[in-house]
């Protein structure tokens, strides 16, 4: 996801996907007002692979940890 749709406060929907010009699909699942990590995962194979979290202390930010493989 871009960076832009990372930093919006306001977003409309607690899921998100987005396509890119790569087919690459991915959601984020940000769990507002809650004290645990956003999710961001990607779809792989016909199933969600988690791929990153949103630490709490990261989503004004929105900066992503990788999952590490």
């Amino acid at each position: 996801m871009s960076e832009q749709d990372r930093l919006r406060r306001n977003q409309r929907y607690r899921v998100r996907i987005q396509f890119d010009t790569t087919c690459r699909i991915q959601k984020l699942v940000p769990h507002i007002r809650e004290a645990r990590p956003g999710e961001v995962h990607e779809r792989q194979g016909g199933s969600w692979k988690l791929i990153g979290y949103i630490q709490p202390e990261n989503k004004d930010s929105g900066f992503i940890t990788p999952v590490q493989p």
